[in-house]
């Protein structure tokens, strides 16, 4: 699976200095991510960045599945707003974020929805 990270690399460098000039160091194992509708699968509001994870400074999650293949499964960001911000579902697309932002992936309520997800860690934030 080198090839993956060597294709993820450049993007993640011209992202981070594009948008959050944080401290990185490498990237992280990366997680194949299966949301199913059986099981109602999703994930809590939540932070990447803790004190099991405190290296952890830019998270990052790439749609493999076809929006119309599923129900449910967005990816949301709930700010402190009547409505949480969605993240775009195209196959294919990848969002980036600060590993210390909420999000959540809402459950699949019909299909299967499938991710890549990963982390960019470095030094502890100051």
């Amino acid at each position: 699976y080198d090839w993956v990270y060597a294709t993820l690399e450049p993007v993640i460098r011209r992202v981070n200095e594009e948008y959050f000039n944080f401290d990185l160091t490498h990237i992280l194992p990366l997680q194949f991510t299966t949301y199913d509708s059986k099981t109602q699968g999703h994930y809590k509001p939540h932070l990447d960045l803790g004190q099991s994870q405190p290296n952890r400074k830019l998270s990052f999650s790439l749609q493999l599945s076809d929006p119309y293949s599923h129900e449910g499964g967005s990816l949301q960001f709930p700010y402190n707003r009547t409505e949480p911000e969605v993240a775009p579902r195209a196959r294919g697309k990848i969002i980036f974020f600060p590993s210390f932002m909420l999000h959540e992936v809402t459950p699949v309520t019909k299909g299967t929805r499938y991710s890549l997800v990963g982390w960019v860690s470095g030094p502890l934030f100051r």
